[in-house]
């Protein structure tokens, strides 16, 4: 004999992206492909700390507006060309 139950079980699921520079909520599937997570933990003499977690999500105009001085992006290279 096979007996079921019902269970409820809570799921963690995406609700919104809210810029941490400029608080701008990102949403459509265009402007959600352009957002970026940056996500790294601080290592031996870090300036955030040893060990620390840096966390950061950005919409693709402040993240432009933050790196684009110095770096190099250009729209005729493929993606596996961008390394050199």
């Amino acid at each position: 004999m096979i007996i079921y139950k019902t269970e409820t079980v809570e799921e963690e699921i995406f609700d919104k992206f809210i810029c941490d520079r400029c608080k701008k909520e990102v949403f459509g599937v265009m402007e959600l492909q352009e957002a970026y997570t940056i996500r790294i933990i601080g290592g031996y003499a870090s300036v955030f700390g040893d060990g620390c977690k840096v966390a950061c999500d950005l919409c693709q105009q402040c993240l432009k507006e933050l790196i684009s001085d110095f770096c190099i992006y250009n729209a005729d290279e493929k993606e596996e060309n961008y390394d050199t």
